[in-house]
């Protein structure tokens, strides 16, 4: 058996043998979430919030609010403000309001080690004591960026990525990375992307190692640029004031259920990783390696590092932490 068959198995057995939520339930809590509903990372969102509900047994009942209820970069927000209770999505859409979140998506590591080390716990505080909100779990590691291209890339005498004359599709996940390397960006929303590059607005963007596909986007990027860099960094987080109010034999169950998730689902993005790679390959994808492999590799993560320090100063907020922060999820 697989590794992701094994670990759906095990994702399984705790989840079935739960039984079913009733419609009475005790608590009912509204979730958001930021991509299309045909994503993986969506389906996982969704299937993490029925299984819940189904393991709790008709104490707590998760309804998910149709996609695009709130627009994807005013979801922290409203989870913050109470507007709703959960949040499934990337730890870099507040990432201004609570800039270590740049540790999540730059880690080579994964949540297991994470939350050995301590690494989970200490972001976790920090989320809870600027933005008002329970980190309850990095819930899709695995998947990891690339960036892909119309035309093949071109490299500059130092075995960098030369992005001259690229207009390259930005978001708050790799933005630091791209401007360090003189990129021109354009900031758009994954739902607008498809449209930019039909007219010609974008002519490269990064995405995750799953999902190019689904977004139809290998249309019209035949290119894509190697090393893969960063993870996927989307998480669950609920409302710091709804979490403290459940009970504390419900809040372990939510709890255990997302740690549950993170390895099972971990494992199921790394196997999908490799099936999109290959496929996007035999379909006519040309695949770049940088020359310069590792200080590409380091500039992205660098950067991030740079521009959490540079937000953190502005807001007037200690920066003596962020070394360790670093030590932590930079752990493998």
């Amino acid at each position: 058996m697989s590794r992701s068959k094994t670990a759906r198995a095990l994702l399984a057995a705790i989840f079935l043998s739960a039984g079913t939520a009733t419609a009475s339930a005790e608590v009912k809590l509204n979730l958001v979430y930021p991509f299309p509903d045909f994503l993986i990372y969506t389906k996982q969102c969704k299937q993490l919030a029925a299984d819940i509900t189904a393991a709790t047994k008709g104490k707590l009942a998760i309804n998910v609010l149709p996609f695009n209820s709130i627009k994807m970069f005013q979801q922290p927000p409203a989870v913050r403000k109470g507007r709703v209770d959960l949040y499934c999505g990337p730890y870099a859409f507040f990432a201004r309001a609570v800039p270590e979140n740049e540790a999540v998506a730059t880690s080579p590591s994964n949540p297991a080690v994470v939350r050995a080390n301590g690494g989970i716990a200490m972001l976790d505080e920090i989320q809870q004591k600027y933005f008002g909100v329970k980190n309850l779990g990095w819930t899709s590691a695995g998947g990891r960026f690339r960036i892909y291209m119309q035309d093949a890339p071109k490299f500059d005498d130092k075995g960098m990525l030369n992005l001259d004359g690229v207009k390259l599709r930005d978001n708050p996940i790799y933005g630091a990375f791209f401007r360090a390397m003189n990129a021109t960006t354009h900031p758009l929303p994954a739902t607008q992307v498809y449209s930019a590059l039909e007219k010609g607005v974008v002519n490269a963007a990064a995405w995750a190692t799953i999902g190019l596909k689904g977004l139809k986007w290998d249309k019209f990027l035949r290119h894509a640029v190697e090393p893969e860099f960063y993870h996927t960094d989307i998480g669950w987080f609920i409302n710091l004031k709804t979490w403290n109010s459940l009970d504390a034999a419900l809040r372990k169950q939510v709890q255990d259920m997302v740690l549950a998730n993170e390895t099972a689902v971990r494992e199921v993005l790394l196997e999908e990783s490799k099936k999109e790679r290959a496929l996007l390959a035999k379909e006519g994808m040309t695949f770049h390696t940088v020359p310069a492999a590792a200080v590409y590799s380091k500039l992205a993560v660098d950067s991030a590092y740079a521009r959490m320090l540079d937000r953190l100063k502005k807001a007037n907020r200690p920066t003596e932490h962020v070394a360790k922060l670093r030590e932590l999820w930079q752990q493998q």
